[in-house]
């Protein structure tokens, strides 16, 4: 009976005790339907008639207060048809593209041996178009937003199979070419699309996206609401005889740290009332993650998460030892805060959007140099793209073959400079750092690759033993000129034509953190780890394609010439972590993966110590 009583008007003994079901169906409605007093009828019925002012039945209840039928609505106008845009006849012409190479090579005569792995291919590379135009319709959604980056990944890797196999079968390479050039169209349609999805839905004027999907941020809050409750419910739960009352001792030093440092303001947000409506007013704020929810968060959010930043300062390492109850509510407290982050995308609105139509429209200040050096790297790859395609037509050498194989590499690691140039934030960040990596792949490329037989032993300058050899792929004039223009926009150069697009701060700090490995701010990567640890990624993933290329394509350039320790893409990649490490200190040059270090169990520490024994139970008396 006395539970009764508390869920309905609290009993006179109960006047100040909240209730936690009742609390959660306040909180429920203030979030909801934007309320300020749960118990007011008028703002209640004022919200619900806001809310479903769009329905029928809600329009009907006006009209029957005016005096009319209750059943009798207004005529609903059918909306025109859409009209089909420019991307959506790119993005049909692109999957055809695709539908008919994808036919034409798993019905091929010449091609039967392979047949079930290239009906494999089929099914995978159908599967990943749909899934990502399906996910970069949404592109202001962060978790549909990556899911489309990481299929488009997905897709380059196999337009970047397509061109290896094709390169390592003769007779077929324009085929498999063309089926990676019509998966390139798909890929830059789905770059498109998740641009003009934002665009389409009114991010226009600003640069916040949220680093949490929508329906993430609910569940944070509820995280959140969870730990404050276990942190408070410790002071109420009558613990066993041997149990440290840490949570209470947790509470009782935070609560007097505040006062003593002048922050009892924010002694509000250990009361469930406040904490749960400042939450709700900021998922209550993004509207569903729409455009102009998006608009109106990036404007207020960081006032009032500046509270909870406030909070979690004063309450780390103020116990010792550390009090879980306390910990976990800290914890979950950023958690929340930090999925209100900015995220990384708006530069998409560029690649999406003609340069034209940017004044006044979509953006109110000016270009930032990343957003350009995007915008030429998107340009300056299409035209590498179409002269590796004319590379192998001339001659079908072991040195054109090899020369092929490598620049179809760097072509395809364009394509991930593109992606982490269109997910970062500012000139020179972790994302625009990795990209940078590649600019010595580029750069290995052109002093290294097969211009006499090998990248391991390329001729020197005089050399009497290159004459009469086959012309280097990049001796062609137009190939190199663009290999170094991508270089030297992944890279700040001091003295190259496209110092424009730099900054003049990164431009003098770049070459001087890399030699001092600096420690970036905010983070515990070192500068030029991230460089190296970027290639070596690379040539992790590399070393997975030898056997897969042996299934797919015949033996006339061994796999292993290629792929293996002593081959051509090793050479490469090692040739470029060399040049990224020189004169740098303490670089972590190690390629391997770093697990996780595990402990040993307790049983087995306690016997290692008790008979001054090893892990494994060797030197034990």
């Amino acid at each position: 009976m006395s539970n009764v009583a508390y869920i309905g008007t609290p009993a006179r003994g109960d006047v100040g005790t909240p209730n936690p079901q009742r609390l959660e169906m306040d909180n429920l409605i203030r979030r909801e339907l934007g309320v300020g007093d749960p118990s007011n009828p008028e703002q209640i019925a004022r919200a619900l008639r806001e809310r479903y002012q769009g329905d029928s039945r809600a329009r009907a209840i006006d009209q029957e207060a005016q005096g009319l039928p209750f059943l009798q609505t207004s005529p609903l106008f059918v909306p025109a048809a859409m009209e089909r845009t420019a991307t959506a006849i790119d993005l049909e012409q692109a999957r055809s593209d695709v539908d008919k190479d994808l036919t034409e090579l798993t019905t091929s005569n010449l091609l039967k041996d392979v047949a079930p792995e290239l009906d494999g291919w089929a099914d995978a590379i159908r599967a990943a178009v749909t899934e990502a135009i399906n996910a970069a319709r949404f592109g202001l959604d962060p978790r549909q937003r990556d899911r489309a980056f990481g299929l488009r990944r997905t897709l380059g890797d196999y337009a970047r199979l397509a061109r290896l196999v094709g390169a390592l079968t003769p007779s077929m390479n324009h085929n498999y070419r063309s089926l990676a050039q019509s998966i390139d169209e798909v890929n830059s349609v789905i770059l498109v699309l998740v641009g003009e999805s934002m665009a389409n839905n009114g991010f226009a004027g600003g640069r916040f996206l949220l680093q949490a999907p929508y329906s993430e941020l609910q569940s944070r809050r509820d995280a959140a609401m969870h730990a404050l409750r276990n942190l408070l419910g410790s002071m109420q739960t009558r613990g066993s005889a041997n149990d440290w009352p840490r949570g209470i001792d947790a509470y009782r030093k935070l609560f007097e740290a505040l006062e003593a440092q002048g922050q009892g303001d924010l002694r509000a947000l250990l009361a469930e009332q406040e904490l749960g409506r400042t939450m709700d007013a900021l998922v209550r704020r993004a509207a569903q993650g729409s455009a102009q929810g998006l608009r109106a968060l990036g404007s207020t959010a960081q006032i009032d998460l500046q509270r909870f930043y406030r909070l979690i300062n004063f309450g780390y390492q103020l116990v010792n030892p550390e009090s879980p109850p306390l910990t976990s509510f800290l914890e979950a407290l950023r958690l929340f805060a930090d999925g209100f982050s900015v995220a990384g995308g708006f530069r998409l609105l560029r690649v999406a959007r003609p340069p034209v139509v940017f004044y006044g429209l979509y953006t109110q200040d000016e270009e930032d140099p990343a957003d350009r050096r995007l915008t030429q790297l998107t340009i300056h790859r299409g035209r590498l793209a179409g002269q590796l395609d004319c590379l192998m037509r001339c001659n079908c050498d072991d040195i054109t073959a090899l020369s092929q194989i490598l620049l179809d590499k760097a072509l395809y690691d364009i394509d991930r400079a593109i992606d982490l140039y269109a997910v970062g934030q500012t000139d020179l960040g972790q994302p625009e750092l990795r990209a940078a990596s590649y600019s010595y792949l580029l750069d290995a490329l052109l002093s290294t690759t097969v211009c006499a037989g090998s990248a391991t032993n390329p001729p020197q300058p005089g050399d009497p033993s290159a004459a009469g050899q086959p012309a280097s792929a990049v001796q062609r004039p137009e190939l190199r000129k663009t290999l170094v223009t991508l270089s030297n926009l992944l890279r700040p150069k001091p003295g190259t034509p496209e110092l424009a697009d730099w900054e003049a701060e990164t431009i003098g700090s770049f070459e001087l953190n890399r030699t001092d490995n600096a420690l970036i701010p905010g983070s515990v990567f070192r500068f030029t780890d991230v460089l190296h640890q970027e290639l070596c990624l690379q040539l992790d993933g590399e070393q997975r394609w030898e056997q897969l290329v042996r299934q797919m394509a015949p033996n006339c350039i061994s796999a292993s010439a290629v792929f293996g320790s002593g081959g051509e893409m090793t050479a490469l990649l090692n040739n470029a972590m060399t040049l990224l490490a020189q004169g740098a200190t303490d670089v972590q040059t190690d390629c391997g993966l770093q697990g996780p270090h595990i402990p040993a169990h307790i049983e087995t520490s306690l016997d290692t110590i008790a008979y001054n024994a090893g892990r494994n139970g060797s030197g034990r008396s």
